[in-house]
């Protein structure tokens, strides 16, 4: 196996936004070793990886300081695996142990108005154990939140994953084909679950900025929001030193309304990724950075 000659990064990454104007610091972003062993030895995906922080955060990270959180990256992406593990062998005390969740009464009083809510999130931390866990705190609230989803690839992994959320009080609506449910459920005053920081190609996305940058990215939640007037409230999710999972609900997004149409799905759907940059920069090696989120 090749190995690269990077030069060695810091040993801390401190990030800004890519808008010089209102620049925000997050913590500083150390690699274990762990990390740089698995960024030199089984470099998964290493030059998207590379090429999405650069293109993200190259205006203010050097190129050491890139490499540097590459390889934290890798270290969250070990660790996460190992706890989608071992989370099958946790009894639900211990489950409800590992995670605690934040501003509950974001999502409770946009569930007040009486139209359901939309949860705006992506891939962050350890999305799939995190929330469970996080539910798990919550048991009269089990059945209550759906997850809209592509199948993931292979099929195996799939059924594992959507056995998972299932049996922690999740249910999984398919990304195409479950228009009239989502909007059942949402008349039922349920959560509908987005995650939008996949890419999002024809029809289904529209072309709007992220760290940036153009990218295809899901309109659904913009049309639905502005159709039904859902209020769309974002979720984050990370790790903290301890190894506990935090669950943190934001204040509901303003809604965007425009005379035309196709402004308000780009404008909403722009301040959704505006959203989620904050949120990728509160922990950006907890973020998925090995998708292709700028295939165009």
């Amino acid at each position: 196996m090749t190995l690269t000659s990077e030069p060695e990064p810091s040993a801390s990454v401190a990030v800004r936004t890519v808008d010089e104007a209102a620049p925000a610091d997050v913590s500083p972003v150390r690699a274990p070793i762990l990390g740089k062993l698995i960024y030199h030895l089984l470099p998964i995906r290493r030059a998207v990886i590379l090429s999405n922080i650069a293109r993200a955060l190259g205006r203010t990270l050097s190129r050491p300081q890139i490499v540097n959180l590459a390889q934290a990256h890798y270290a969250h992406q070990a660790r996460s695996l190992w706890e989608f593990v071992t989370f099958l062998l946790l009894s639900d005390k211990r489950r409800a142990v590992l995670a605690r969740v934040e501003n509950i009464e974001a999502i409770l009083q946009a569930r007040e108005r009486g139209k359901g809510v939309l949860v705006l999130t992506g891939h962050f931390g350890n999305w799939e154990v995190a929330t469970v866990a996080g539910l798990e705190h919550f048991p009269h609230r089990r059945g209550q939140f759906h997850v809209l989803r592509r199948p993931l690839w292979p099929l195996w992994f799939d059924r594992l994953v959507t056995g998972r959320f299932r049996r922690g009080g999740f249910q999984v609506l398919a990304r195409k084909g479950s228009l009239n449910q989502l909007l059942d459920r949402l008349k039922a005053g349920d959560a509908v679950v987005f995650l939008m920081d996949q890419h999002a190609a024809g029809r289904d996305g529209v072309r709007v900025d992220f760290f940036g940058h153009p990218a295809g990215t899901f309109k659904s939640l913009a049309i639905i929001a502005l159709s039904t007037g859902t209020p769309v409230v974002p979720l984050a999710t990370w790790r903290e030193p301890n190894g506990r999972h935090v669950v943190r609900f934001e204040e509901a997004l303003p809604l965007i309304e425009c005379d035309d149409p196709d402004e308000a799905i780009r404008a909403n759907t722009r301040s959704y990724n505006a959203t989620l940059e904050r949120l990728v920069l509160r922990h950006p090696e907890q973020w998925f950075w090995m998708h292709r989120r700028w295939k165009d």
